[in-house]
């Protein structure tokens, strides 16, 4: 593309853009309704992602052990556990240190449990264990289970499947939702559009005759929807940061520990890249579409 033929189309473009006003507001603010849907189910997978990757990071199987098991025992126990199929790390954990952990959660109450020492300590011993791939855990756990000196084992793989599997979803839903909003979005603004190119039917007719070709009279138009695209993306993301931002600083204001949002710095970049494509892309397209029918001379 020449230089002076670029100029042209971009003089073009955002002569059409404003001389219909209204019309390009509506598509921008059309623009910015359907990737404000898909933002939020973006930040929302995005979020529950990164929950269930901290879940499986943190993910351990504990075992209390028998009481009436030796330190001998124990110890054979644990090496029995480290050649357990999947188990990748083994942590023992005595009821002396369970109880310390007691104590320091009491914090100035930890005088309370002053008496339960030794014999009197009600804790059992445990280990903890990580395993290498979380989808083979419920084998892990059946496994250990059988092993003599295992008195009971807690897991909570259950919760780790639902989250995995809420967040295939919530994944899933996010991309149908996005190709909806995207095809009206693109019927929007190339009905938008459409009235500019109506309007200068005549001179499409008069450059073609002359020996115009078919994508030198779509560029200026194809410019204007692109730019209708980056406006309405722009607005979007920064109102999505804006409410993002908002509700992460109210949640950390609550102290809720069990829920950690990533940082905005983290998916802003991610978040204006995606809307960004998605709106060019959207005013691209509804431009092709607008024009081809005079195209046809």
């Amino acid at each position: 593309m020449k230089i002076n033929s670029a100029k042209y189309f971009i003089k073009e473009a955002f002569k059409n853009v404003f001389s219909n006003g209204w019309m390009s507001i509506a598509s921008v603010f059309t623009v910015i309704a359907s990737l404000l849907v898909f933002g939020l189910f973006m930040v929302l997978a995005l979020n529950l992602n990164h929950m269930v990757g901290q879940v499986e990071s943190d993910y351990e199987i504990t075992l209390t052990v028998t009481d009436e098991f030796t330190p001998a025992q124990i110890t054979e126990l644990g090496n029995t556990l480290r050649g357990v199929t999947n188990v990748s790390e083994v942590i023992f954990v005595s009821k002396d240190e369970r109880m310390e952990q007691l104590k320091d959660r009491f914090g100035e109450n930890r005088a309370l449990l002053e008496d339960y020492k030794n014999e009197r300590n009600p804790l059992s011993n445990w280990y903890k264990i990580r395993c290498e791939d979380l989808s083979q855990s419920n084998t892990t756990v059946e496994e250990i289970k059988r092993l003599n000196g295992v008195a009971k084992v807690i897991s909570n793989q259950d919760t780790i499947q639902k989250l995995t599997t809420a967040s295939g979803y919530i994944s899933r839903m996010s991309g149908w939702i996005m190709l909806a909003l995207a095809v009206i979005s693109v019927f929007i603004i190339s009905n938008t559009i459409k009235l500019t190119v109506f309007s200068r039917r005549r001179e499409i007719n008069i450059m073609k005759f002359v020996g115009a070709t078919d994508w030198f009279i779509r560029w200026p138009f194809i410019i204007e929807g692109v730019l209708i695209g980056i406006l309405g993306s722009v607005l979007s993301g920064a109102l999505v940061c804006i409410g993002y931002q908002g509700l992460t600083g109210l949640f950390d204001s609550l102290n809720i520990a069990m829920v950690q949002f990533l940082p905005l710095g983290s998916i802003s970049f991610l978040l204006f890249g995606a809307f960004v494509i998605m709106g060019m892309g959207m005013g691209a397209v509804g431009s092709l579409i607008s024009v081809r029918k005079y195209l046809k001379v």
